[in-house]
């Protein structure tokens, strides 16, 4: 799809440049670790995993991964580690490294990892008991595996009519993979355009991550080619997808590419493109999937307040009933950018 210059006259997604901290209410002499995801559950709370310690010797006094906050952005509990599901084959089956969470129609969690042996998808109730791991964390698969998954499967979409989990893998492999989400029995899977995940020709194939898997207002679904800095619009048909289209965003961007992430607003009229490494929101058409044009993350370029005023890296984002973002901002935590409608 054509690259459109972002222009003032384009209609499209508009958002104010008051981006704000999350007023987020910890337990006194608590932290979070670096922000990986945030999410609104059915009932209205707002549900963010952090990453905890990263550096060896850390001695911050974090709140568990898996933190519960109300509407109004009270804690209302946290939970997450090794010790919140039993192992397997002497193997913590916590993720070493956390990488997505999502929220399913049902109230449901679901948590990843990206990490080298991080190879096991789970399933928790929201007071963290846990209802089905998908995969083993240490026993990795290939992209021909249809029982176990690779190291770092990154998102999900849960279609809790069809009771089909549709799965991101993501990191060492190449594919969505899908499975009954009450069994965890496979059901399909594709790669890159829709073909078999081990054939697509190198280049071709989803690049390392496949970072998201989505289902847009229309009942199609999207994948996100990180590193390629492209989105994949398929149909779903009998044990498979059908490839429809793509869009690039940024195309030429290097090192961590530029498709991060999506959402769709609430109108259904247009899907928004976390670049997280340019700092950049893309409004895309979702009609014809044309590219309309960006905002940035950043706050204003010059100005005489002493805040910090660099976003980057967004790793995540998620959008509210109304049109606001939460961006996931990997160091500088979790804010929220106003929506302004469409003009």
């Amino acid at each position: 799809m054509e690259l459109l210059k972002d222009r003032a006259d384009t209609r499209r997604p508009r958002f104010s440049r008051a981006i704000e901290p999350l007023p987020l209410k910890l337990p006194q002499g608590k932290s979070l670790g670096p922000a990986i995801a945030a999410k609104r559950a059915p009932n209205g709370e707002l549900v963010i995993l952090h990453h905890g310690a990263v550096m060896p010797g850390d001695t911050t006094n974090y709140l568990p991964q898996l933190v519960r906050f109300s509407a109004d952005f009270e804690i209302l509990d946290s939970w997450g580690g090794p010790d919140q599901l039993p192992t397997a084959d002497g193997v913590s089956q916590w993720p070493a490294g956390p990488e997505g969470l999502e929220i399913d129609a049902e109230g449901n969690f679901w948590i990843f990892g990206y990490q080298p042996q991080d190879s096991a998808v789970l399933k928790f109730s929201s007071t963290g008991e846990l209802l089905l791991r998908i995969g083993q964390r240490g026993r990795p698969g290939d992209d021909d595996d249809t029982e176990f998954l690779g190291d770092g499967v990154t998102s999900c979409f849960h279609d809790v009519v069809t009771r089909e989990v549709f799965l991101s893998d993501g990191y060492s492999n190449h594919r969505v993979i899908v499975f009954n989400s009450d069994t965890g029995a496979f059901t399909r899977m594709w790669g890159a355009y829709g073909e078999k995940p081990s054939s697509v020709a190198p280049e071709r194939q989803y690049g390392s991550p496949v970072h998201k898997v989505a289902r847009g207002p229309n009942g199609l679904i999207y994948v996100c080619d990180r590193i390629n800095s492209r989105v994949q619009e398929f149909e779903l048909i009998p044990g498979g997808a059908r490839y429809l289209r793509e869009v690039y965003i940024a195309p030429g961007t290097t090192h961590f590419g530029a498709a991060f992430d999506i959402v769709f607003t609430p109108d259904d009229h247009y899907m928004l493109v976390d670049d997280g490494i340019n700092g950049r929101i893309w409004s895309v058409d979702l009609e014809s999937l044309g590219v309309l044009g960006w905002t940035s993350t950043a706050l204003a370029e010059e100005g005489t307040d002493n805040v910090p005023t660099y976003h980057s890296l967004v790793h995540r984002f998620m959008i509210e009933p109304n049109g606001d973002l939460i961006l996931c901002c990997t160091i500088a935590g979790y804010h929220r950018m106003y929506y302004l409608g469409v003009s």
